[in-house]
Formats: structure tokens, C-alpha cells, sequence
């Protein structure tokens, strides 16, 4: 394929897993915000925490490959233990299976980073796309620093971008209709998420907390100290996820008023007073956090015939970055496949 040129669009996890399967192709990739996407690690007071996906959890072999070939240089491992928090409170220990999980010293995004860099692919940060045209032989392409022909596109951008691009699209296929309204139709959960600093260190046994089913509001609590060269000496910082149900009962909470119920929560989780003034906090709600399932297989099929790969969690059906990871994998290797080649 090094005679193929490449547009991926989107800088996620998806679009890094179709770069590193394209390597042999001349690619190119297009991200209007940040890389990384909801694998968001953010900087404060000399701090590094990671906001959106907290940490990459595989548990497949042949994703573990990819992450030790194409980011094992910056990968590191978590080594602490995830635990489980009842409803009323109590920790319980030895009932989460202790997968490996995976970050980079400089935050999760230093994942994708790795991929992109390790792909040689050619990346626009700041650069969005605004129009596909399907020609008869090729893809051209709008974005904000102009047009451009490639002979195949992966589209890895969230479902809410991906069903814009597709209505603006000049493509006669009748393919192109179904996808809006499929896109359209994808349930999503929000998450709302906080981060908690502190001037001194938090000292736990384990580096995260994971709720039973039935906990009503909080669903996940980490000790970003725990994480290598995230805290320094005398700082601390916890991240606190709050369940789907949060958002749909708090539909207009307001940043202070989350980061209260936040607080409160990890001085009972955590049993530790000092918790309840913290010195900063940030907050974001994720809109689009969870797809609860995704399009048709054969849509993503048919998108093949005219050189067009679908990558994202919103693909999949299923709100993890291993599943965006995966996509993104298998849309660059149907790509090859489509060009007699072999996959990586």
C-alpha cells in the first residue's frame, strides 16, 4: 500500500489503531481539537490526570501486541489494584479481576500519541474536516487548510460528528442515507466526571474503586498517585466517574454542585476527613460517553466498496477504548485487505 494515500479523520484511539495498521500506506490524519480524544489526560499545579477513559484495559492478546509494538516505549503499567464499593460503603477487596492497565508517565493521550508517531503518519492537529466528496476513483477531501484527493478514507470521529459528515457528504450511494438515520438513532449515556486536588498525599491500598451495579451515583474513584510520575511528592489527586444514572437525574447539575457531591462521597468512601477541602477541582459531563449499541455490521460492510472504513466506540456499541481501539485496527486492516494486502 505505499502507494495509497490515506485521510484518517479523527486522532482518537480508534483513528491511532487504523494508523498503526496502515503504516505501510501514506497516511495522513486530521484532528480538529486535541489527540487523544475522550482519552483526555489534563495538567494542573504539576499534576497529570487522566479525565475522560482513565486508564486502557485490554485483556486480548492481539491488542496487547499492538500496544507493547506501538507504544511500548511510553506505555506503563498500573500496578495497584482496582477493588469493589458496596452501596453502603464498604471496600471489598479480591472481587474485580486484576487486569493489566495500562498509561503513559505524561498521561493516557500518550498512548495515541505513541501510535501516531510510531505509524509515521503525517498528523494535523487543530485541522478539522468539513466535506467528503466521493469522486469516481477517490476521496476529496475539505478541511481548514484546503482540498485534497486520497484513494481511501477512515472515518474515526465520534457518532455526532461521523452523522454530519455523512448528511454534507457528495456521495451517490444510497448507503449514505441509512448511515445518517443509524448514526442518528444510537442511544448514548453521559458521564459526569470530577477531579479533586490536594496539598498532601492520599495513601490508599489500591488505585481504584469500582461500584456494584446497584450504587446509585458514583461508579468509579482512582488515586492518580498511584499512577507513575502523575503526582508529585506531596500532592494528591482523585478522580471521581459518576454512573449513568447521575446524569439523567442531575439533567442541569452545576459544576460546584457535582464537585460537592464528589467530595462528599470519597470522605465517606475513603473514611478520611481531610478529603472535604480540596484545593482545586475540575469538572466535565461527557455527553456522548457510552453508546449502548452500534449500526448494522453491514452498513460498515458496505461503506468498504467505495474505500470508506468506519473506526469508533459508536461502531462498535460499546463505550470502551479497547473497543475504539479494536475498531480502529480492523478498519485500517480491511483497508489492506480490500488492497490485497496482508493485515498487520
Amino acid at each position: 500500500m505505499t502507494d495509497k494515500e490515506i485521510c484518517i479523520v479523527g486522532g482518537g484511539i480508534a483513528g491511532a489503531g487504523a494508523a498503526y495498521a496502515l503504516d505501510e500506506a501514506d497516511v495522513t490524519v486530521y484532528e480538529m481539537d486535541t489527540v487523544g480524544g475522550r482519552m483526555a489526560s489534563r495538567r494542573r499545579e504539576g499534576c497529570v490526570f487522566d479525565f475522560g477513559a482513565n486508564y486502557l484495559e485490554l485483556g486480548d492478546s492481539d491488542l496487547e501486541s499492538v500496544i507493547e509494538d506501538g507504544a511500548g516505549d511510553v506505555a506503563v503499567e498500573i500496578e495497584s489494584s482496582v477493588e469493589q464499593f458496596t452501596a453502603g460503603g464498604e471496600i471489598q477487596t479480591g472481587v474485580v479481576p486484576q487486569n493489566t492497565r495500562w498509561t503513559t508517565p505524561d498521561g493516557l493521550d500518550g498512548i495515541v500519541r505513541a501510535l501516531f508517531e510510531n505509524s509515521g503518519a503525517d498528523l494535523h492537529v487543530g485541522v478539522g474536516v468539513t466535506r467528503l466528496e466521493r469522486r469516481e476513483n477517490d476521496w476529496l477531501v475539505t478541511t481548514d487548510e484546503g482540498e485534497r484527493a486520497f484513494d481511501a478514507v477512515v472515518l474515526a470521529v465520534p457518532g455526532a460528528s461521523a452523522s454530519v459528515l455523512f448528511e454534507t457528504a457528495v456521495w451517490d450511494n444510497p448507503i449514505k442515507d441509512e448511515l445518517v438515520q443509524a448514526v442518528e438513532e444510537i442511544p448514548y449515556r453521559a458521564m459526569d466526571t470530577v477531579a479533586l486536588g490536594y496539598p498532601f498525599e492520599i495513601e490508599t491500598d489500591f488505585f481504584g474503586l469500582l461500584s456494584e451495579e446497584d450504587v446509585y451515583d458514583i461508579a468509579w474513584v482512582s488515586n492518580e498517585g498511584h499512577k507513575p510520575d502523575h503526582v508529585p511528592d506531596g500532592r494528591g489527586v482523585l478522580i471521581v466517574q459518576f454512573g449513568p444514572s447521575w446524569a439523567v437525574t442531575h439533567p442541569q447539575t452545576s459544576p460546584a454542585a457535582a464537585s460537592e457531591a464528589a467530595t462528599n462521597r470519597v470522605v465517606e468512601l475513603l473514611d478520611d476527613d481531610r478529603l472535604g477541602e480540596p484545593a482545586w477541582w475540575e469538572y466535565q459531563r461527557w455527553g456522548d460517553a457510552v453508546p449502548t449499541h452500534g449500526p448494522d455490521e453491514s452498513l460498515r460492510e458496505a461503506t468498504l466498496e467505495d474505500d470508506l472504513a468506519l473506526a469508533g466506540d459508536w461502531v462498535e456499541g460499546i463505550g470502551r477504548t479497547r473497543a475504539a481501539l479494536r475498531s480502529g485496527l480492523r478498519a485500517g486492516r480491511q483497508l489492506r485487505q480490500v488492497e490485497g494486502n496482508d493485515t498487520k
